[in-house]
């Protein structure tokens, strides 16, 4: 084996001091508490850039649900910031069925990097959500069989002050993320008032990635986000 020069050796400092160039970065904090806490990667979370909100470049008019109970009102939760307060627009799941798939394209490529959700009163806000990049194929069959990029448990936010961080390296060069929200905290449907997406968008304009899946053989028994009208039957 070959020795590396002293120059490029590590230092002799015990092993568990050492820090990577990415932790080097950061400040160093001191914390009071005894035994293990969550101190050190609050700390971090707090330094990382969030970036600024995705909404000018999001493709609202093409932002597509299934299951909604009314058709095409999807697109209602995806408001400005200013407005996400605003409770007179919200996409509401069917009667009886508290699933929800809404897929969100973008008019350039993004680095998303956090996102927040406002539901609805009376525990119709959603409980859970599970996000795919780039996949326009996602519907109640296939969300079962591929594994979403990153899944969250949500809390009951009224004002959008709740940021859930996603792992940034997943969501890099995205053209759309599917968001499916698995039910509600106390209710049978789901109701959304805003979803909030923010950091980072490309000059480059967003190229679609067509993913292959058959979850069945005949395709009639297959729904798909590319059909609007389509609604998921309840039994």
């Amino acid at each position: 084996l070959l020795r590396l020069p002293r120059s490029q050796r590590r230092p002799s400092e015990p092993r568990s001091t050492w820090r990577s160039s990415e932790e080097a970065a950061m400040p160093r904090w001191r914390c009071t508490h005894q035994g293990q806490c969550s101190c050190a990667w609050e700390a971090k979370e707090k330094d990382i850039d969030r970036g600024g909100t995705l909404y000018p470049v999001i493709d609202r008019d093409k932002v597509i649900g299934l299951n909604e109970s009314k058709t095409g009102s999807a697109k209602n939760c995806i408001k400005p910031h200013d407005s996400r307060t605003d409770g007179k627009e919200f996409v509401r799941s069917a009667d009886g069925d508290g699933e929800l798939i809404i897929h969100i394209p973008f008019t350039v490529q993004v680095k998303l990097k956090s996102f927040s959700v406002i539901g609805g009163d009376e525990g119709s806000a959603p409980k859970a959500v599970k996000i795919w990049k780039n996949r326009d194929d996602i519907d109640f069959d296939t969300a079962e069989d591929i594994e979403p990029d990153q899944e969250f448990n949500l809390v009951v936010d009224a004002d959008g002050s709740i940021e859930y961080p996603v792992k940034i390296y997943k969501f890099a060069g995205a053209a759309s993320i599917t968001m499916f929200f698995t039910g509600s905290h106390d209710d049978e449907e789901t109701q959304i008032n805003y979803i909030g997406l923010k950091g980072e968008a490309t000059k480059d304009k967003r190229q679609i990635v067509f993913a292959t899946f058959e979850a069945r053989a005949l395709e009639k028994d297959h729904k798909s986000l590319t059909d609007q009208h389509v609604s998921k039957s309840i039994q």
